[in-house]
């Protein structure tokens, strides 16, 4: 789904604008938050396919690694990568108004992160505690959060990116992508924790999600 947006991301018009070439140079601030993208969409993809598979009888609840998954969406994005997005939100805004409607939601997303995840958090918690009768509440609360961040994912890349590679001078962009150097790259650096939680989770998850056994039922 992801890869939809991306590919049209560099094309595409908010509702209303009118039709604008891009500039065909990469612009790494855009190429940063596109990984950063990929990289939670393949967490999110990985926990919706063993959600899946433990509903199905395929696979014994790794609760370690669902944690871990959990751990991942909480923190990745509110730590590192909302703070890049804010800034180009901000800065968005004094260029046009075309995408305020998108912005204010996303913007109140952002802000919601931390009690979307708690409530995902809270649903391992009491799955854990409780076992299978509770897999329910934890399933729901899982796809109920993809869902969301599919949509929230969506916006950013079909709406939000194009704008931004549209009205932003070279120079604003200069300083973007300085900035956001310094923030941090999510798959690689030293020290870099989330790029080592990223691959604890590929360790242990089985296969196609990552390359850790899979528990026999």
């Amino acid at each position: 789904m992801l890869d939809r947006w991306l590919g049209a991301g560099a094309t595409d018009q908010a509702d209303g604008a009118a039709p604008r070439k891009a500039p065909a140079e990469r612009i790494p601030a855009i190429e940063a938050i596109q990984d950063e993208h990929r990289a939670l969409a393949a967490i999110l993809n990985g926990l919706s396919h063993i959600v899946q598979e433990i509903e199905e009888g395929r696979l014994e609840p790794d609760y370690t690694l669902l944690a871990s998954m959990i751990e991942y969406i909480a923190e990745m994005p509110d730590k590192l990568h909302h703070p890049k997005e804010d800034r180009i939100f901000a800065l968005l805004r004094g260029k046009t108004q075309e995408v305020d409607a998108h912005l204010d939601k996303l913007e109140a997303e952002h802000l919601d992160t931390t009690h979307a995840t708690a409530r995902l958090d809270r649903a391992l918690v009491s799955y854990v505690q409780g076992g299978a009768a509770n897999f329910p509440g934890f399933r729901d609360a899982v796809r109920a959060y993809i869902a969301d961040e599919w949509v929230h994912l969506g916006t950013e890349e079909r709406y939000i990116l194009p704008a931004a590679r549209r009205l932003f001078s070279a120079d604003e962009w200069e300083a973007i992508n300085a900035d956001f150097i310094r923030n941090g790259d999510p798959w690689s650096g030293p020290g870099n924790r989330y790029a080592d939680l990223f691959r604890k989770i590929t360790s242990l998850a089985p296969a196609p999600v990552g390359v850790g056994g899979a528990p026999a039922r």
